[in-house]
């Protein structure tokens, strides 16, 4: 079995334990490192395909935000993340709620560790306008968290 398959693996495991119990910390932490490993966007894939497994376009949206807005509280970073990823998917199933839902989270955090993961989202192989929206989400985090600390 080569890496990339044991990788795989490896993520539709974490990404099932998830689907069956979102607040669990040690999967939470295991998807961060997933993430903190440049494979965020194969996190995104297998949350996808396990949540749509009976769900299409608006009912997957909207299943997909239930998940990450549970674990949003534990695990900013991964959450936020993966929003930050169904953000245009939203807007292309017109799942306005859900895309203004994703929007309103990120004008609310002041997680410094979000802030770092939309910057590394932005320099990943995105549209342009996607890159400079997740640039200025992590800068609004930022003068939030900085202005959080100095309270």
């Amino acid at each position: 079995m080569g890496k990339r398959t044991e990788a795989r693996d490896y993520i539709r495991l974490v990404v099932s334990e998830w689907v069956e119990g979102p607040h669990r910390s040690n999967v939470l932490a295991a998807a961060a490192q997933i993430v903190d490993e440049g494979d965020g966007a194969s996190l995104f894939d297998a949350l996808r395909k396990q949540v749509g497994l009976h769900a299409e376009d608006y009912e997957l949206v909207r299943r997909l935000m239930l998940l990450l807005e549970a674990a949003m509280d534990v695990e900013p970073r991964v959450a936020g993340y993966l929003m930050a990823r169904l953000y245009p998917l939203a807007g292309r199933k017109y799942a306005h709620d859900v895309y203004n839902a994703v929007e309103l989270w990120m004008d609310a955090s002041d997680s410094m560790a979000l802030a770092d993961a939309l910057m590394a989202l932005s320099e990943e192989p995105v549209r342009p306008l996607l890159r400079k929206c997740y640039r200025e989400w992590a800068e609004g985090i930022k003068k939030r968290a900085s202005g959080k600390r100095t309270e």
